[in-house]
This record gives C-alpha cells, sequence and structure tokens, in this order.
C-alpha cells in the first residue's frame, strides 16, 4: 500500500498547490504558504511534486488529508455564499442557482457518508507525469529558442 499513500499523498498536494497557485512562477511560494498552513516542511511537499519518495510518513499523508479536507470545506462554503447572493439577485429558478445548489447537494452526500471510498483498493495506476514550465531550466531553454 505504500504506492497508494504515495499518489494520495500528491493528489493532496497537488490539489492544494492547484488551488493556491496565484499564476504562472508562484509554485514555489505557493508551495511554502501551504506548507505553512498544513504544518509541513517545504521540502515534504517540494518531494512530493518534483521527487516522489518511496514512502510517506503517516503524519505527513494525515497533514495532508486534514489540509485537503479543510480547503474543501471552505469551497463549498464560499459556493454556498455565492448560491446565497445569486438567487437574491437572480431568482431560484436561475440555471446557475440550480447547478450550484445539486453541487452543493451531492458535497452534502459524500459528506454523509452516502458516498463512501472504494471497498476494495484500485489496482495500481501509473502516475502521468506532468510537465513543470516553472522550472528555471525550462525557463532558460524558451529564452535561448
Amino acid at each position: 500500500m505504500p504506492d497508494a499513500d504515495i499518489a494520495r499523498a500528491q493528489d493532496f498536494a497537488d490539489d492544494l498547490l492547484r488551488w493556491e497557485t496565484r499564476g504562472p512562477g508562484d509554485t514555489a511560494n505557493a508551495m511554502k504558504r501551504v506548507a505553512q498552513r498544513a504544518a509541513l516542511p517545504f521540502s515534504k511537499l517540494w518531494a512530493l511534486r518534483y521527487r516522489p519518495p518511496k514512502a510517506v510518513a503517516s503524519h505527513v499523508l494525515a497533514a495532508l488529508e486534514a489540509a485537503h479536507a479543510r480547503e474543501v470545506e471552505r469551497q463549498l462554503r464560499k459556493l454556498a455564499h455565492d448560491v446565497e447572493i445569486t438567487t437574491r439577485l437572480t431568482g431560484p429558478a436561475d440555471p446557475a442557482v440550480a447547478a450550484a445548489q445539486a453541487a452543493l447537494r451531492a458535497a452534502e452526500g459524500a459528506r454523509a457518508g452516502l458516498v463512501g471510498p472504494p471497498l476494495a483498493p484500485a489496482p495500481a495506476v501509473a502516475r502521468r507525469v506532468k510537465p513543470h514550465f516553472d522550472l528555471p531550466l525550462f525557463q532558460a531553454a524558451q529564452q535561448g529558442e
């Protein structure tokens, strides 16, 4: 199961980083902000992104999972607030309001345990390598062209 734990940790870290990044070139700063918020060393997040470890410590995985859950909760609160404002402006019959309310209901169902984790572990899948365009060597190669 270490491979599954590594994949979960990478997925959590990737999601947190994607949500925190403010634009091109902000990856390292976003990683620092996520590390500070999740109470993890920056090096752990860096390693998960650029040099996958052979194993992930349980406290690192737990911290990433908790930070991910907090961020999802924050985003759902923001969505509920936006739905409330949009309902006041456009009325409850608006398609955007209906779609957002459906998304909130689905998220509430998932949190309530109606949609739980798979019963059997998923088979190991090779992780797709994402190109990192914010690396200094890549930027230097692009400037040289």
